[in-house]
């Protein structure tokens, strides 16, 4: 099955190749209007092309906006679809952005790149491995990163957690 985004894509690439036809067909209709053999004057003579090409310039606002939320769905899903990188510097920059630009606290945008607890306890086993940290630091830690992630609900698995980390060293 194709995803959506590539049908959103297809549509623009489609609407735009058929906005540039009409273009070209307006553009060919409308210098028409210099070979017709009347005589117009020199003040008149662009809005006769104009009017020549009325509805191939009302058929290419049409194309135009049909282009242009093509597009924009595509972005959109691409951006939906897209893995969004967790971490806490980029939750500060998310959050700076929010307070210039209220309007952007209506996605939840530093919700979305938020570390989770577990990207959280990921991340200290690996620099625990790594030597980073002593193994005093990393229960330390990971005891502080287990109790924030109870402040939202419960430490389901929490324990278990605790007691593989012990395991494994």
């Amino acid at each position: 099955m194709v995803s959506r985004h590539w049908l959103y894509f297809g549509g623009f690439v489609v609407s735009g190749i058929l906005l540039v036809g009409v273009g070209l067909l307006g553009a060919i209709d409308a210098l028409s209007v210099l070979s017709g053999g009347a005589y117009y004057g020199e003040e008149f003579v662009l809005l006769a092309m104009l009017a020549a090409a009325a509805e191939w310039v009302a058929a290419g606002v049409v194309l135009g906006l049909f282009a242009a939320v093509f597009l924009a769905a595509t972005v959109v899903s691409v951006l939906r679809n897209a893995s969004v990188p967790r971490s806490d510097r980029l939750v500060a920059v998310v959050e700076w952005l929010e307070r210039e630009y209220p309007v952007l606290r209506r996605i939840d945008a530093s919700d979305r790149v938020a570390p989770t607890a577990e990207d959280r306890r990921q991340r200290l086993r690996e620099r625990y491995v790594e030597g980073e940290l002593s193994e005093r630091e990393f229960e330390r830690e990971l005891e502080r990163v287990l109790d924030e992630g109870s402040d939202g609900g419960s430490r389901s698995g929490s324990d278990t957690t605790v007691e593989f980390e012990r395991r494994s060293k």
